[in-house]
């Protein structure tokens, strides 16, 4: 099968942009990157290798449906109101192994793996995640806005915060 090395290029662009912006704390760049019907979903682990599937009737670590969910996420976040939020770690997130997984809806769909490292300053400490992206993406007169963006946590035992940041 040959590769749209174009594409992929240009799907690979929109998804380290969106983890600079999270690195970044360019929460405006961020939320502009979704799309007003958005889903930004982290599933649970049911077991050991069942993950849940469905955020209507099975646990989810975060799920928010629609880009006013998001952007409620991003007030707190810079409120100051979360105790937990007050001081910020230091985040840096690798995106890897980026993959075209073919096209739904008129959207592109894309795999990746990642990998985020958060350090607590105060608590003199490194978290970290790691697990796979799945993808939907809309394309726009420039680039792709984010449909649909499902976390898998590969390590899902929560140090102490979880947040649309730390993944």
């Amino acid at each position: 099968m040959a590769i749209d090395i174009q594409l992929l290029a240009e799907v690979t662009d929109c998804l380290l942009e969106e983890a600079a912006c999270l690195d970044q704390r360019r929460w405006d760049d961020w939320l502009a990157l979704y799309e007003d019907d958005c889903v930004f979903w982290l599933p649970a682990w049911d077991d050991d290798d069942v993950l849940n599937e469905d955020p209507d009737t099975q646990l989810s670590l975060i799920y928010l449906e629609g880009k006013a969910r998001l952007e409620e996420r991003i007030w707190r976040i810079r409120s100051g109101l979360s105790s937990s939020l007050l001081r910020m770690p230091r985040v840096t997130h690798l995106v890897t192994n980026v993959r075209l997984a073919g096209v739904r809806d008129g959207c592109q769909l894309v795999s990746a793996n990642f990998q985020t490292d958060a350090f607590k300053h105060d608590e003199k400490r490194v978290d970290f995640f790691f697990g796979t992206y799945q993808y939907a993406l809309r394309r726009r007169a420039e680039g792709f806005g984010i449909v649909h963006k499902k976390v898998v946590i590969n390590n899902d035992i929560i140090p102490r915060q979880l947040d649309v940041f730390s993944v």
